[in-house]
């Protein structure tokens, strides 16, 4: 179904071509924010399109739904335009740092832009809005107990046989095919990361403004796992335990230089996601590099990662089902008990969101001399959002309302960072994947030790920034993990069970640290002002 319209390409058309989009979103049930990412992706590209155009030119809307997808398109007939270039160099440097802010909020969804017989062509793809994840897997885990029970207490023979022939083979199915889904979905979301940037300079000022707090964040995320694992789910004794500490520096030497891999092909028939991730970044800079020299290589690039991450959220669809399953063999398999000792872990990861949350706290008192009661008191109208949203992309209007009104941050700063900080602030992921690991681990009898850690954790730090944006999608995450350590993917249920849940929390924490890392950021340009004024 394709409904089209075609309106004069100027400023004046911009309030019917924004009316004509929401009505159509609204009507097929669109998320509130993917609504208004959609009319910002529709005003900025008629927006550089009437600047460039004659003042006769037109162009053509249409929106168009297949399954549960939508596709907004917009159609220019002229001179190639791509509206989501930026140019290398601007005089205007605020209107500079605003267009990057304004790409990455649109690059939080798939975007592609292409030139055909004189057509230029930019198509937006969002979906309709899904049911709560967590709602949903609350019912499923809910379901699951009550049924195993009543297997359990009429008839447990029976229940056992329906685990051994039917559950057991549909959730084993299940999780060989995210398997075997996660390789190209981690090449191709990081590649199309990269290429999603518009030149290098633009990566040069993402990097340049959030590099320093955000792998300051991660650090500590770090340090705050690997103390917790050992306090609580590390043994003394571990596969890679009884070597000596030479034996460890020679294990992260060996594992930093084989990062390089010696055949293209082998890290992917492997599965060694450290070798692909360093593939996929070469080969995302290098097309960034050379952006629009091969614009067919980009478009394939995007076309895949738009259908690998179609597939990967068809799977995660299918998530509370697969709950139901397999929580349910768990219960009549007579493992049921795995369950109760999930709220130590529950208890566990929340301690660390709050020991990071915290010592960010505290670097606000120390820099900016403001208590934390008072930051809490300023920060609670978009923290609260995304509490209980879990979404960092609704916390948008008004995290970008509070700092620039609240806490007097320059706009360009916001504009930029908060949707940057989308993409690159979701420390809270690293103790999510490390100690929801180890505790499944321990479920299935395997022992680690701290040695054994090191490469997972760095594992992690890499993963915690391909966390996707939407709750509930880091299922493949942890098969990462889970494949590194040698965890049976049966596992995957009671953990992305307790990671939807958590997910909440987690969210608040990491538009926490967007925000702090602003307030840092505008002081230190505050500071270095003072120190160009003449005296």
């Amino acid at each position: 179904m394709e409904t089209k319209k075609i309106l004069p390409l100027s400023l004046a058309s911009l309030d019917e071509a924004n009316a004509f989009v929401a009505e159509l979103l609204n009507h097929y049930k669109c998320p509130k924010t993917d609504n208004l990412k959609a009319q910002l992706f529709v005003e900025e590209a008629i927006v550089y399109w009437a600047d460039q155009a004659a003042d006769t030119a037109s162009f053509e809307l249409a929106i168009q739904k297949r399954f549960k997808t939508i596709t907004l398109t917009l159609n220019y007939w002229g001179d190639p335009q791509n509206p989501l270039a930026l140019p290398e160099t601007s005089e205007d440097e605020d209107a500079d740092y605003n267009r990057i802010g304004q790409n990455i909020l649109i690059g939080l969804s798939a975007v592609t832009y292409s030139y055909e017989k004189g057509c230029n062509t930019v198509a937006y793809t969002l979906k309709q809005k899904p049911l709560n994840p967590a709602l949903s897997t609350a019912v499923a885990l809910v379901a699951a107990i009550l049924a195993g029970l009543v297997f359990q207490a009429l008839a447990p023979e029976l229940g056992e046989q329906l685990g051994a022939g039917i559950l057991t083979p549909i959730s084993s199915t299940f999780f060989g095919f995210l398997n075997a889904i996660v390789i190209p979905v981690l090449f191709f979301s990081a590649i199309g990361s990269i290429v999603n940037m518009d030149n290098l300079a633009q990566m040069k000022r993402i990097f340049r403004l959030l590099l320093t707090w955000s792998m300051a964040v991660i650090l500590l995320a770090s340090a705050v796992s690997l103390a917790l694992a050992q306090l609580f789910l590390l043994g003394r004794s571990g596969s890679a335990s009884a070597g000596s500490q030479g034996d460890l520096w020679n294990q992260i030497g060996a594992m930093v230089f084989g990062i390089i891999p010696t055949n293209i092909i082998k890290p992917f028939i492997d599965g060694n996601t450290l070798q692909i991730m360093f593939l996929a970044i070469i080969g995302g800079i290098v097309m960034l590099t050379l952006k629009g020299r091969f614009p067919s290589i980009t478009r394939i690039i995007t076309e895949a990662n738009l259908v690998f991450a179609t597939i990967l959220d068809a799977i995660c669809a299918l998530m509370p089902g697969v709950v139901f399953i397999s929580i349910l063999n768990m219960m009549i398999s007579g493992d049921g008990a795995a369950l109760l000792g999930a709220f130590g872990l529950i208890a566990l990861l929340l301690g660390s969101f709050l020991i990071i949350d915290l010592v960010m706290l505290l670097s606000v008192a120390v820099y900016h001399k403001i208590s934390p009661l008072a930051y809490l008191k300023s920060a609670a109208p978009f923290l609260l959002i995304a509490l209980s949203t879990a979404s960092s992309s609704a916390t948008f209007a008004s995290h970008t309302a509070t700092a620039l009104s609240k806490q007097k941050i320059r706009d360009y700063v916001v504009h930029f960072s908060i949707p940057v900080g989308v993409l690159f602030n979701k420390q809270d992921a690293i103790p999510m994947l490390l100690l929801t690991a180890l505790f499944v681990g321990n479920i299935y009898g395997i022992s680690f030790s701290l040695p054994d850690m090191i490469p997972v954790v760095i594992l992690c730090m890499i993963l915690s920034v391909a966390v996707p944006p939407s709750p509930g999608m880091g299922a493949f995450l942890f098969t990462i993990v889970f494949n590194l350590l040698g965890i049976p993917l049966e596992g995957l249920a009671l953990a992305v069970t307790i990671a939807i849940f958590l997910d909440y929390p987690a969210t608040a924490s990491n538009v926490m640290t967007t925000n702090i890392g602003m307030l840092h950021t505008e002081h230190r340009l505050r500071a270095s002002e003072l120190k160009k004024r003449p005296i």
